[in-house]
């Protein structure tokens, strides 16, 4: 198989010399997985790769035998590194570049719809796919608001799309289905959130009618002194807000420490932080990804009696822009999308 990619078709085979008798003898004898009638992969390779790993693979054989389509949507994205949800969708997602044909997808693709100048196409490593504002466009309108929210901030703090960019490109598809949705999450989006978690719940809060919260925001005494940076800050609330994935426990630990040690430190250094927290009068909430998930009645519960408890008034606590160091609501940051807000 050194002539195949990892993920291949059928016919990709055959035409590496491959006999339909020798691909089934492969299959049955566990050198290759079928991962659907006519698509293979090396049994082997296939069986370590991280799911959105394999949504790439499938993305670029997609690309590779379908000439008249485009990788775009969720698998564009994916391609660019930009934050995935926990699970791939099953089919990879391109877009014909013959506006006028149609085409059902089919076990492992799916087909949309829409002009597509030049402009719009990028190819990096020999993969052609839509350029970045056009992706985060068409992911505010056809992925889960939460997971599209994800991409749009992540592409913004990446610089792989401006304000101004994503303003032209909803223009560009001001009549196609879902463009209200998409000009309701361009209004959320900000680019200083650093994680899928953090977006997920941001619109979350934002499906509650909850009050903006500013994203990474800097907490001092009122001495001017560092405490902490905090996921989300509620400032004329009183509220501070972290969103705890395991992974943020393990980021820089020592190459000598365990996993479950290294964990178990940040959670000790967590707790003296939050103490720090509340002895300034700010209430601190904290939420993992279960709760945006599959929690969120219980967690809006929470969120309330956290409202509750608060008390602005004895709040000590100076906040600050974590980008800019200006007062929350006057950043700096080109990572933000103003001209979507207030319409």
């Amino acid at each position: 198989m050194a002539n195949l990619p990892t993920c291949f078709t059928r016919a990709e085979a055959l035409a590496d010399g491959w006999s339909a008798r020798r691909l089934d003898a492969a299959v049955l004898g566990g050198r290759l997985e079928r991962i659907v009638p006519g698509l293979y992969a090396d049994a082997d390779a296939w069986s370590t790769m991280p799911p959105w790993d394999r949504h790439r693979a499938i993305a670029r054989t997609a690309s590779r035998t379908t000439p008249d389509a485009i990788i775009s949507h969720a698998s564009a994205a994916a391609l660019l590194g930009l934050p995935m949800p926990p699970h791939p969708p099953q089919l990879a997602t391109l877009t014909l570049l013959d506006d006028s044909r149609t085409s059902r997808e089919d076990s492992w693709r799916r087909f949309h719809r829409g002009a597509t100048p030049p402009s719009h196409v990028w190819i990096r490593k020999g993969t052609p796919f839509l350029d970045p504002a056009r992706t985060v466009v068409d992911c505010l309108r056809d992925m889960r608001p939460g997971d599209a929210l994800a991409v749009v901030d992540a592409a913004l703090r990446r610089g792989l799309v401006t304000s101004a960019g994503l303003a032209a490109m909803r223009e560009h598809q001001r009549r196609w289905p879902g463009i209200a949705v998409a000009d309701l999450l361009l209004a959320l989006a900000d680019g200083r959130r650093e994680s899928w978690l953090e977006s997920v719940s941001a619109y979350v809060f934002a499906s509650w009618e909850a009050p903006p919260g500013v994203p990474q925001v800097v907490v001092r005494d009122e001495h001017g002194r560092f405490v902490a940076r905090v996921d989300v800050g509620w400032e004329g609330l009183g509220v501070v807000g972290e969103a705890d994935g395991r992974g943020k426990y393990l980021l820089d630990a020592p190459p000598d420490v365990g996993q479950e040690e290294a964990a178990a430190r940040k959670v000790v250094a967590q707790g003296v932080r939050e103490s720090r927290l509340r002895d300034l009068g700010l209430e601190v909430l904290r939420w993992e990804t279960a709760d945006v998930l599959g929690r969120q009645e219980e967690f809006r519960e929470r969120w309330e009696s956290a409202l509750g408890r608060a008390r602005p008034d004895v709040v000590t606590a100076r906040f600050e822009c974590s980008c800019c160091a200006r007062p929350p609501t006057d950043c700096a940051s080109a990572t933000r999308t103003d001209r979507f807000r207030g319409s």
